[in-house]
């Protein structure tokens, strides 16, 4: 299973999205303060059959929120842009609670981009007294008054299946994002009729399937949504509102049967060969070690502009001219298109939080930097590696991108290093060299992730630790191969997150981000970072560690830290493509 982070048009922000397996599209949305784990066992099952991508909803696991009070339209929105990012459709749709909201809503308003849909615990047309209580749950939440305990009662049985099932989802529902949790569940509780109407326009085949102990999206609304909707089937499982972790074969086999289901209306193009996999492509290029500029200019009123591109390159030397892309979906399309010119900003290995700055939606993005206008006019960034101001020399139409050339009317350089771009995160070749150059007392750690648990192995005092080892004359990666090795797991050998010096153990300590396939270890286990799991980091280093990386992992935003086992700097590392 893949986890990927996908930056989507203005104003979503970006996409963070488990995927697995291939064949026709399957998209799994989840419901309220949960993730995309949440559909594991479906993943692990219908990837078998289908590429199964499981997404973050908005203000949830790595993707960016809504704004505050966001309505359910606005989700549906979100989930247009969601797909037209991955390029994808027509595809299946499967949503559980607030996710059903979100399917059956896009049912409504984009028939044309499904196969089938399945609504999972879904709600639809809450009684006066349901709707009531549910709008006040929104209020209390909103005001930051978050009681775990009622629903989770709700929702879970005292079987040992549901018990385990229930202590999974205590934990997302404790480490969720609160505000992008109060968003989504006011949307969640004013929601619940906002497409009913059109409801009988859904020709696709439709699966409305809930628990028969689910008092809030109740067998009578998951018969009202079958039966409303012009090919719907309702099915009635045995358990409450979260039958996809108690019941995960059950549920499984219903959407299996789904998938069969014929879709006469869908028209499918012959093609004399099999379409290229885009997220397959986008990897393949990534693979490709680029730099990373900001292009700026000016709109016609002359306020300053600008985006991370990672598509630059030199054209000619007579003359001089360099290219850039620009996504024909960017804002910025219009303005510089039609501008005289352009300048590039090469950025320097320390200047990652300006690529951040220029990669998300903001209404001033200059705002945050140092900059003047250059010889021609457009802007130039403070200390960058390089700069090339340009007038326009051409503009061509590129499929969905315009390629930009310019002719460069002035330049400047100096000694500062670039900073590098590759499978979807930064590399500073300079400042991880000058890490790795401190060979004695050297010691490297392996911090292994996988769906948002980490490798947690006993320290032998009583505690807990990630592996590490002592790096000998091979070689930190070396040092590191093995350590991934001794856990008995396969996992990605990533790139340095955390690089301190440990005074009290006179040692330089470099640890090491790694993503996990999927397996048992021959050692220690994966663990949510919790409050309680922190509490037997014996190490005081390592916790301060692990408790940046558990906040930096529910916003999907990393970053490389130097200095001391108590204090120093952060340098951000996000994950996408470096285009926007």
């Amino acid at each position: 299973m893949i986890s990927t982070t996908l930056p989507l048009s203005d104003p979503f922000g970006s996409l963070s999205y488990r995927e697995a397996g291939s064949g026709e599209a399957l998209v799994l949305i989840h419901g309220v303060g949960m993730q995309s784990a949440a559909w594991a066992p479906q993943i692990e099952a219908l990837s078998k059959t289908h590429r199964v991508l499981s997404l973050d909803m908005p203000g949830h696991g790595g993707s960016s929120a809504l704004a505050e009070g966001a309505d359910l339209p606005a989700y549906v929105a979100w989930l247009h842009a969601a797909l037209a990012a991955l390029n994808l459709g027509p595809v299946n749709l499967a949503g559980h609670s607030m996710g059903a909201l979100i399917a059956g809503g896009f049912a409504c308003t984009h028939p044309q981009m499904l196969r089938r849909v399945a609504l999972i615990n879904g709600v639809f047309r809450r009684s006066d007294p349901a709707r009531s209580a549910v709008l006040a749950r929104a209020g209390e939440i909103k005001a930051g008054r978050v009681d775990l305990e009622t629903p989770l009662s709700r929702w879970f049985g005292d079987s040992p299946a549901e018990q385990q099932a229930r202590t999974q989802v205590a934990r997302w529902l404790s480490q969720v994002d609160q505000a992008g949790y109060a968003t989504a569940y006011g949307a969640f509780a004013r929601g619940d009729a906002t497409y009913a109407k059109a409801w009988p326009q859904i020709a696709c085949p439709l699966l409305s399937l809930t628990g028969d102990a689910d008092p809030n999206s109740t067998p009578a609304m998951a018969r009202a949504m079958a039966d409303l909707a012009q090919n719907g089937t309702a099915e009635i499982l045995p358990g409450r509102h979260m039958v996809n972790l108690t019941d995960p074969d059950a549920v499984t086999k219903s959407l299996s049967r789904w998938l069969r289901r014929p879709t006469p209306n869908i028209k499918e193009t012959p093609m004399a060969t099999a379409p290229l996999d885009p997220r397959a492509l986008r990897d393949a290029f990534g693979t490709f070690l680029t730099g990373v500029t900001v292009v700026t200019s000016h709109d016609d009123t002359g306020t300053p502009l600008g985006f991370t591109a990672n598509s630059f390159a030199s054209v000619s030397l007579d003359p001089p001219l360099v290219l850039v892309c620009l996504a024909n979906s960017s804002r910025n399309f219009e303005a510089l298109t039609q501008a005289s010119g352009f300048a590039v900003n090469i950025l320097a290995e320390d200047q990652k939080d300006i690529s951040n700055t220029f990669a998300r939606p903001a209404e001033d993005r200059f705002a945050a930097v140092d900059w003047q206008a250059g010889p021609q006019g457009s802007p130039i960034l403070a200390g960058v590696s390089a700069w090339f101001d340009c007038s326009m020399h051409k503009t061509v139409e590129a499929g969905d991108h315009v390629i930009l050339i310019g002719q460069v009317e002035a330049f400047d350089t100096n000694t500062a290093p670039g900073l590098g771009y590759a499978r979807g995160a930064y590399v500073t070749p300079a400042a991880e060299a000058e890490a790795l150059a401190h060979g004695a007392n050297l010691v490297v750690s392996a911090l292994i992730e996988r769906a948002g648990e980490v490798l947690l192995i006993d320290d032998g005092f009583g505690g807990l630790t990630l592996p590490q080892k002592p790096v000998g004359r091979a070689g930190a990666s070396v040092a590191l191969s093995e350590l991934i090795t001794s856990c008995g797991i396969e996992a990605d050998p990533g790139f340095i997150y955390s690089v301190f010096e440990d005074a009290a153990r006179e040692h330089q300590h470099i640890s090491f981000l790694c993503q996990a396939d999927d397996g048992t270890p021959k050692q220690g286990c994966f663990t949510a970072l919790t409050a309680s799991t922190m509490m037997e980091i014996t190490d005081p280093a390592l916790r301060i560690m692990l408790e940046r990386f558990a906040s930096e992992s529910r916003m999907g935003n990393y970053g490389v830290f130097y200095g001391t086992q108590t204090s120093g700097n952060i340098r951000k590392i996000v994950s996408g493509s470096a285009t926007a």
